[in-house]
């Protein structure tokens, strides 16, 4: 899996980048928003981004909004979208309701998750790799074993079989419960986000 790491404070690209080597995680840095972009245009081996709120020209939700337009592609087909999670630090979470605001808004954009500098990297180690499980699931559920037609002796193509009404109305079904999945799972981050900076706001000031 390999990361892109954007932030403006390079101890931080830098400590990130050591950690995250060391659990395996390949990983590329940018300092600014444009870079990151730059990078996204044209690496398209990137599978997710850890990105600072605040950006030297532009914020996190800018950058998601650019990064979503990028057509990635490989010999395969079209790329997944990436997975973007949003690192803040613990003022952003208590100076001011517009800081707050931000937060809930990247998390209700598509932000995979939150995180707290200084991060806790076996926390993001975590986060991440349930993402890979996560991805590999799905990409099984898109493609399953093709063995019906010959066990069954039909002359049915592969064509044939996937336009099949029943199977249509299925594939539709698990879409639409998967969609209501995850607009629940966004509207409890959001509704969550208040009481998690707040605590953490605390431990910070015992």
């Amino acid at each position: 899996m390999k990361i892109l790491i954007v932030d403006e404070i390079g101890f931080i690209r830098q400590s990130l980048n050591q950690k995250l080597g060391l659990h395996h995680f390949e990983t590329i840095s940018a300092e600014s928003g444009e870079e990151a972009l730059l990078i996204l245009k044209t690496d398209f081996s990137i599978d997710a981004v850890l990105t600072s709120l605040f950006l030297p020209t532009m914020n996190a939700l800018d950058l998601y909004r650019a990064a979503a337009r990028i057509e990635r592609f490989n010999d395969e087909g079209v790329i997944p979208p990436l997975n973007f999670y949003l690192m803040v630090t613990k003022e952003h979470g208590t100076s001011s309701p517009k800081m707050k605001q931000l937060t809930r808004e990247a998390l209700a954009l598509g932000f995979k998750d939150l995180l707290v500098k200084p991060i806790d990297t076996e926390l993001l180690v975590t986060k991440l790799r349930s993402s890979i499980i996560m991805e590999s699931k799905e990409v099984s559920s898109d493609h399953p074993v093709e063995a019906d037609s010959q066990t069954e002796n039909t002359h049915e193509t592969e064509i044939e079989q996937r336009s099949r009404p029943v199977n249509s109305k299925n594939r539709i079904d698990q879409l639409k419960e998967m969609q209501n999945s995850l607009y629940a799972l966004k509207k409890e981050m959001c509704e969550s986000i208040d009481t998690l900076l707040e605590e953490v706001s605390r431990n910070s000031d015992q």
